[in-house]
C-alpha cells in the first residue's frame, strides 16, 4: 500500500514529461521545488519552442489543478514554430479534396451527444478511400464550455452553417469524448478539423477564427463553394446556440474525489509513522501532568 500511495501521489508528473525525471535530478528539482515552475515565465501567449505533439507547457500545478481547462488555446500555440517548412507541411496547406453535398444540411451545427452520434457522423458514404475522389466531407469543431477560445469562435462557427448550408458542420465537447483527442491528435483548443470520409485531413491554423477566415480555409480545402456570401456575417442569433458564447465552468467532482482519496490515504498512513506516535506521547504526556498540576 506504500508504494501504491507513493505511485499516485507522482503519477500526474509522469504525464507531462517522464524523460527529464530521472535519478537524481528528480529528487533535486522535488527539493529545490523547480518542478512546480512553468516553463514559459513571459507574460502572456507566447509560441513555444521545441513542444511536438504528445508534450505539453504546463507545469506540474497546473497539471493537477487543470489549469488549460480554464485557459484553452489553439492548437498552432502548441505546434513548434519554424522558419522553414517541410515538404509534408507544404503538402498539407496545398491539399484539396472533392466534397459529396449534403442535400439536409439544415443550416445549423450539429452538437454530438454520444459517441453513437459520432460514428454515424464520421462515416464514409461509399468505398472511395482516395481524397482525389468525390466523399463526405464534415468540419468538425473541438470544443468545451470552459475554454474563452471556444466560447469566441463558437458565434463564427454557427454562423459558417448559414454559408455552406451544404457541408455538415458538427462540435464535440472534448473534455466529454477525450478519447478522441488521442485518436485524432487534438492537444489545443478549439480546434476546427476538416475530415473526409471519416478521415482527418487538414486543421485550422489561423490565429483569426472568424467567419471569413473559415470560409478560406472550407474553400481552400475541398471544392465546395457558398451559393452566397450575403449570410457571411454574424448576429445575434448565432450568439443563441447551440454553441455557447459564454465561458460555463463546470465542477470536476472527479478531481475532488481523487484528491479525497490521495489525502485519507496520506492521513492513515502519518498515522502509522513515528513522528505521529510521538506527537500522540507528548499530548498524553503534557495531559498527565497537567492533571497531576490540578489534583
Amino acid at each position: 500500500m506504500h508504494k501504491i500511495l507513493i505511485l499516485l501521489l507522482f503519477l500526474p508528473i509522469s504525464h507531462i514529461q517522464a524523460n527529464e525525471f530521472k535519478g537524481l535530478q528528480f529528487l533535486i528539482n522535488i527539493i529545490t521545488g523547480e518542478f512546480m515552475e512553468t516553463k514559459n515565465k513571459n507574460a502572456g501567449v507566447q509560441p513555444i519552442q521545441d513542444i511536438s505533439a504528445g508534450q505539453t507547457n504546463f507545469s506540474f500545478v497546473d497539471f493537477i489543478s487543470y489549469r488549460e481547462r480554464s485557459q484553452c488555446f489553439p492548437h498552432n500555440i502548441y505546434e513548434a514554430q519554424t522558419n522553414n517548412e517541410t515538404d509534408s507541411g507544404q503538402k498539407a496547406k496545398n491539399l484539396r479534396v472533392k466534397c459529396i453535398p449534403n442535400a439536409t444540411g439544415n443550416k445549423t451545427v450539429q452538437i454530438i451527444q454520444s459517441m453513437k452520434e459520432v460514428v454515424t457522423l464520421l462515416a464514409p458514404h461509399g468505398n472511395n478511400t482516395k481524397r482525389t475522389q468525390p466523399g463526405k466531407c464534415v468540419l468538425v469543431l473541438f470544443y468545451t464550455r470552459s475554454c474563452p477560445g471556444s466560447a469566441l469562435m463558437g458565434p463564427h462557427f454557427v454562423a459558417l452553417a448559414k454559408v455552406f448550408p451544404n457541408l455538415t458542420l458538427a462540435a464535440i465537447d472534448a473534455f466529454k469524448y477525450h478519447n478522441l483527442n488521442t485518436e485524432f491528435g487534438i492537444i489545443g483548443l478549439p480546434t476546427l478539423m476538416l475530415f473526409h470520409q471519416g478521415r482527418p485531413v487538414v486543421r485550422f491554423n489561423d490565429t483569426q477564427s472568424t467567419v471569413n477566415n473559415f470560409i478560406t480555409f472550407v474553400t481552400k480545402h475541398t471544392d465546395m463553394w457558398p451559393p452566397s456570401i450575403q449570410n457571411a456575417y454574424v448576429t445575434s442569433e448565432d450568439f443563441n446556440g447551440p454553441l455557447p458564447s459564454k465561458v460555463e465552468y463546470e465542477t470536476d467532482y472527479y478531481l475532488y474525489l481523487a484528491w479525497a482519496f490521495i489525502i485519507f490515504c496520506a492521513g492513515y498512513y502519518f498515522t502509522k509513522s513515528r513522528l505521529y506516535t510521538q506527537i500522540v506521547e507528548m499530548i498524553q504526556r503534557n495531559w498527565h501532568e497537567s492533571e497531576a498540576q490540578i489534583e
